[in-house]
């Protein structure tokens, strides 16, 4: 099965968990702790500016506008992830646009206090490398997968894969609980909204799923797995 949503099977995990004491305290010595409500958008494409934010709590979805004009959600961050760490290292303009999903609170840092923290903690750029390698071998997996599959194959591997990160056991099956929308999960799938409610309308009748307002219920995530597409 396709895993478009999440980072590669082999990737090397979140930022925080992979650093040692030594230099999770050298970042909090160097950070403010920042706040963020739902539904703020924390970074904005395009813009000029060279900061980064550690998550703590929440987590925030990663979008970019696309060549037809629709907003792309290109990732979801949980916390332990880093955001905004290309353009403070190499001062380029925002590349993607982050909103909170959830209430979110982070360290943020400077560009200058950042580099100067990787100057001390060479570890940290080692694991930050290791990072951006693998999410750049991730975003290049995905094109090739969803080259190969319909959007109705997008969308359940989708649903697989939010159920799988995010489900909470619930009576009636799977509770995705990640507040998303019909919007974006076209834009996860890279398909249309008209798409995203045809798909959902079958899986509905077919008795696969149940929805609410920002609310989707897996009812057999063995029967949806039949429906996504296969690995390469």
């Amino acid at each position: 099965m396709t895993r478009p949503a999440a980072e590669p099977q082999d990737s090397p995990g979140r930022l925080w968990e992979l650093l040692d004491d030594g230099q999770r305290k050298a970042l909090r010595a160097a950070a403010e702790l920042r706040r963020y409500p739902a539904g703020t958008v924390i970074i904005r494409e395009g813009d000029r500016s060279d900061w980064v934010l550690v998550l703590m709590t929440g987590r925030v979805k990663i979008t970019s506008v696309s060549t037809g004009g629709y907003d792309a959600v290109l990732a979801v961050r949980d916390p332990g992830d880093i955001i905004g760490e290309m353009a403070s290292m190499d001062g380029s303009l925002r590349s993607a646009t982050a909103i909170a999903v959830e209430p979110v609170t982070g360290l943020w840092l400077s560009a200058r206090a950042f580099n100067s923290v990787l100057r001390e903690q060479p570890g940290i750029s080692v694991v930050l490398l290791r990072i951006i390698t693998s999410r750049l071998r991730y975003a290049n997996s995905r094109r090739t997968e969803f080259g190969d599959s319909t959007a109705a194959e997008r969308i359940a591997a989708i649903l697989v894969d939010l159920a799988e990160r995010y489900g909470v056991p619930v009576p009636d099956g799977t509770l995705i609980a990640l507040r998303i929308s019909q919007r974006d999960l076209a834009g996860l799938a890279s398909a249309s909204r008209e798409a995203v409610a045809r798909t959902l309308r079958t899986l509905r009748s077919d008795g696969l799923l149940s929805t609410g307002r920002q609310r989707l219920v897996v009812r057999s995530l063995r029967d949806l797995k039949q429906l996504a597409p296969d690995e390469h």
